[in-house]
C-alpha cells in the first residue's frame, strides 16, 4: 500500500515503549507500509512533556506501561496540552475492561500488543481522520479569512455594492452609501431597497423582490430610475447575484450609475478586460475564474465537464521562420481555428505564451476526444501564410475530466497540463486522455526522482543557471537570479518542475535551498576575485521560510565567506509569505540584521489585495508575470501602478517577471517599474555574461 500520492505519505508519530529497539521496530512497519516515518521515542511523561513542547505530532503509539509510566497519565497529559493528537494503545489481551476504561479516558483505540496488522491498519485510520479534522480547521480559518479579506474588498471597490435580505439592507460599502447620499451604514439599515427606486418603477422592482423571495436571482443587467436620500432621481443599472453574508444567505446587488452614452462603451471595457488581445479569445484570469465556476457546479452534482490543454509542438522552429511578431500571426490563426471548430458553448482561453485551454461543460471525456481530433487535424492540414512566407505546425492536446471528486481548479489543470506534455514526448500531433494509469507511471516517476534527489545532494549532482534583472533606468550595478538545475546520472538537466514535488514530499526542500545558497555564495566569491560586484536574487521554500534554524545558518556562512549580505536578495512568493505572515516577518527582520535583502516575487498572482505588505519590511517586489503578459489590460495596468506607487511611498523597488517581447517595456517604464525580467533579456545560462552596460 503506498502513499505516495500527496503530502500523506509523511507521519509523525510518538512511540511510547520500553526500549529504542522496540520503538524503530514499529516505525520499520509504518515504513513498510509506504510511510516516511520521523518519530520520536518516548519512556516517561518527561520526555512526553518535552516533545509537545518542541513540534507538533500526528499520533501517539503507546504500550499500556512503560516502567511505572502508564497510558493512561500520556492520555491526560495530551489532553491537558490541548493539543489534537489521537491516541492508539496496545497491551495484553485481557478482555473489554481495560480498553473500555482506556477509550472513556479518551483513548481512539485499543489493540492487541501481538496483532500488528490491526494496529496498522487502526493508525492508518487514525490518521486519515486527524487530516481531515486538519483539513476543517484550516477551511474554518480560511473562511474567516476570506470574510475579512471580501470585506475589506468591498469596502474599498469604487462599485456601489449592497447586501440585501427580505428587502432590506444589511449592508453597503462606501461607495453605495456616496452614490445616495448617505453617511454610514447605520443610515441606510432601516431602509428598504424599495425606498431608493422612484416611484415610477416601484411595480417592476415589485417583481424583483417576489422573485428574490422566491429563492430565485435575476439575470442579467436590469434598469431602475432610482432615488437618492436627498430626492434627486438618477438612472442605474442593477446585478443580483446570491451571497452569504457571514453564513447567512442574502443577495448581492451591484449598482451602477448611469450616463446616456456609456452603454456600449462600458460593455466594451468589460470585454477588454476578459479579453486576450492578440488572439480575441479569453484571457488567462477570465478562464480561471470560469473553470474554478464550473468546478463548483460539477462538485455540487450539476453535470461533468472537461478540460482541453493545448499547445503547438516545436514552436520555436515557427518563430525562427517568422519572428516574434509573425509567430504572433499564427497564434492568432490557430485561436481562430479554435474558434471555428468549438461549440459555442465552449470557453476558450490563451492560457499563457504558446498555450490554449477549452473547457467544455455538459460534456464526458470521450465526447471531447472527438473534439480534440477534429483541432489536431485542423491545425495538421493548415499552411500559416505570413507576408510570403509559409510554416506548418501540429499540436499536442491533454486532456482531463472534472467530476464530483474533483477537489479544486488547480487539479484538471495540472492533470491537462500533464496529458498534454505525455502527447509531446510520444512525438507530439496527438491526443491524450489524462487516466489513473499516468497516476501511477506519476507515483513511479516520483520515486525514481526521489532517489535522483538523493543522490544529488550526497555526490553534489545539482547545478546553477542564471538570468539578468536589468534597470529600466539605468541603476548601476549587475543582478541575477540564481535557478537550480538539477543533473541525472548521465549529466542531462532537469528543471525544477520535475523534480520540486517530490522534494517537498520527501521534506528535502530545507536541504536543497542551503545547498543552492552555499553554492551561490562560492559564485559570488569568484567573481570578486575577478574584480565584479554582483547581486543574487534566491528563491526559498515555504519550508525553508518555516526553519527557526535557517538565520543562524546564514550568518555563520556569511561570516566564514566574509560575505556581505548586500550581495544576497532571498525572496518567497506572495501566497507562502500571506499563509505564513508571522515567520515571514520574522524572516524579513532577520535578514535586515544580516544586512541581506528580501523579495517577494509572484505579488498579485490571486489577490489585488495588498494589505498583508504593511506587515513586512521588503526591498523588492516582483509584479506575477500576469500582469505583464496582459499589460494591455485595464485592470492589470491599474494593479502594477498601485504596486510601484507602494513601493516610491514605502521604499522597495520593483521587478516585472516573465518579460517574453519589447511590446511591454514601454508601458512598464511610464508606471515607473525600476527593473525588468525574462526571456526577452536572456534566457537562464550557466554563465554571467550579460552586457549590462547596454541595459541603460
Amino acid at each position: 500500500m503506498d502513499k505516495g500520492m500527496d503530502n500523506g505519505n509523511v507521519i509523525r508519530p510518538l512511540i511510547l515503549e520500553e526500549s529504542s529497539n522496540d520503538a524503530e521496530a514499529l516505525a520499520n512497519a509504518l515504513r513498510n507500509i509506504g510511510y516516511a516515518v520521523r518519530y520520536k521515542h518516548v519512556e516517561d511523561g518527561e520526555d512526553l512533556q518535552a516533545a509537545l513542547d518542541e513540534q507538533s505530532w500526528d499520533i501517539l503509539l503507546a504500550a499500556t506501561q512503560v516502567g511505572d509510566y502508564t497510558a493512561q497519565q500520556a492520555l491526560l497529559l495530551i489532553k491537558q496540552s490541548g493539543k489534537d493528537v489521537p491516541v492508539v494503545i496496545f497491551g495484553p489481551d485481557e478482555g473489554d475492561g481495560i480498553a473500555v476504561e482506556l477509550l472513556r479516558t479518551g483513548a481512539s483505540d485499543y489493540i492487541a500488543e501481538d496483532a500488528q496488522e490491526h494496529l496498522l491498519l487502526v493508525v492508518e485510520r487514525e490518521f486519515a481522520n486527524l487530516r481531515e479534522r486538519r483539513a476543517h480547521r484550516q477551511c474554518k480559518n480560511l473562511y474567516v479569512e476570506s470574510e475579512k479579506r471580501n470585506r475589506a474588498l468591498l469596502d474599498s471597490s469604487r462599485d456601489a455594492i449592497a447586501y440585501i435580505h427580505e428587502g432590506m439592507h444589511i449592508y453597503a460599502n462606501q461607495t453605495y452609501l456616496d452614490l445616495f447620499g448617505y453617511h454610514t451604514g447605520e443610515d441606510l439599515e432601516s431602509v428598504p431597497i424599495m425606498d431608493l427606486i422612484a416611484t415610477s418603477d416601484q411595480p417592476s422592482f415589485k417583481e424583483i423582490l417576489r422573485t428574490l423571495g422566491k429563492g430565485e436571482t435575476p439575470e442579467g443587467t436590469l434598469e431602475y430610475k432610482v432615488i437618492r436620500g436627498d430626492e434627486k432621481e438618477f438612472s442605474a443599472t442593477m446585478q443580483f447575484s446570491p451571497a452569504t453574508i457571514e453564513g447567512e444567505h442574502c443577495t448581492q446587488v451591484v449598482i451602477h450609475r448611469k450616463s446616456e452614452n456609456n452603454k456600449e462603451l462600458e460593455k466594451e471595457l468589460q470585454k477588454l478586460r476578459q479579453q486576450d488581445l492578440l488572439t480575441g479569445l479569453f484571457n488567462h484570469h477570465y478562464f480561471m475564474e470560469a473553470l474554478k465556476e464550473s468546478v463548483t457546479k460539477t462538485t455540487q452534482g450539476k453535470g461533468n465537464s472537461v478540460l482541453l490543454y493545448i499547445e503547438p509542438d516545436n514552436f520555436k522552429n515557427v518563430k525562427d521562420a517568422l519572428g516574434v511578431a509573425g509567430s504572433d500571426l499564427v497564434l492568432a490563426d490557430i485561436a481562430q481555428i479554435l474558434r471555428a471548430t468549438a461549440p459555442d458553448t465552449a470557453v476558450l482561453a490563451r492560457y499563457a505564451g504558446t498555450a490554449f485551454t477549452v473547457l467544455l461543460e455538459g460534456q464526458q471525456p470521450a465526447q471531447a476526444k472527438t473534439l480534440a481530433e477534429r483541432l489536431r487535424l485542423a491545425i495538421a492540414e493548415k499552411i500559416f501564410e505570413v507576408e510570403g512566407k509559409s510554416v506548418t505546425t501540429t499540436i499536442s492536446i491533454g486532456i482531463s475530466g472534472i467530476n464530483e471528486k474533483t477537489p479544486d481548479a488547480k487539479k484538471p489543470l495540472s492533470q491537462a497540463e500533464s496529458a498534454c506534455a505525455i502527447a509531446k514526448d510520444k512525438g507530439g500531433n496527438r491526443v491524450h486522455s489524462y487516466s489513473e494509469e499516468d497516476e501511477i507511471a506519476s507515483l513511479e516517476a516520483d520515486k525514481k526522482m526521489l532517489s535522483t534527489l538523493r543522490l544529488a545532494l550526497k555526490n553534489d549532482r545539482f547545478s546553477l543557471q542564471f538570468q539578468p534583472i536589468v534597470s529600466l533606468h539605468a541603476e548601476p550595478g549587475e543582478r541575477y537570479e540564481v535557478l537550480l538545475r538539477l543533473l541525472d546520472q548521465d549529466g542531462n538537466i532537469i528543471l525544477p518542475g520535475e523534480f520540486l514535488t517530490a522534494a517537498k514530499q520527501a521534506d528535502l526542500m530545507t536541504e536543497i535551498d542551503r545547498w543552492v545558497i552555499k553554492n551561490s555564495a562560492k559564485a559570488l566569491l569568484g567573481k570578486r576575485k575577478l574584480g565584479k560586484e554582483i547581486q543574487f536574487f534566491i528563491k526559498l521554500s515555504g519550508d525553508s521560510l518555516r526553519d527557526p534554524s535557517l538565520l543562524t545558518w546564514l550568518s555563520k556562512l556569511l561570516q566564514a565567506a566574509r560575505l556581505h549580505g548586500g550581495s544576497l536578495v532571498f525572496e518567497i512568493n506572495e501566497q507562502a509569505a500571506i499563509e505564513n505572515l508571522a515567520a515571514a516577518k520574522t524572516l524579513a527582520n532577520g535578514l535586515k540584521q544580516l544586512h541581506c535583502n528580501f523579495a517577494l516575487d509572484h505579488v498579485a498572482s490571486e489577490s489585488d489585495s495588498l494589505d498583508y505588505l504593511k506587515h513586512l519590511s521588503v526591498n523588492f517586489i516582483k509584479i506575477d508575470g500576469r500582469h505583464i503578459q496582459n499589460i494591455n489590460n485595464e485592470d492589470s495596468q491599474e494593479i502594477i501602478q498601485t504596486i510601484t506607487d507602494l513601493g516610491r511611498n514605502n521604499g522597495f523597488q520593483t521587478i516585472a517577471e516573465h518579460v517574453q517581447d519589447p511590446g511591454c517595456l514601454a508601458v512598464l517604464w511610464q508606471h515607473g517599474v525600476n527593473f525588468i525580467q525574462g526571456h526577452y533579456l536572456q534566457k537562464p545560462e550557466d554563465k554571467m555574461d550579460y552586457d549590462f552596460s547596454s541595459a541603460g
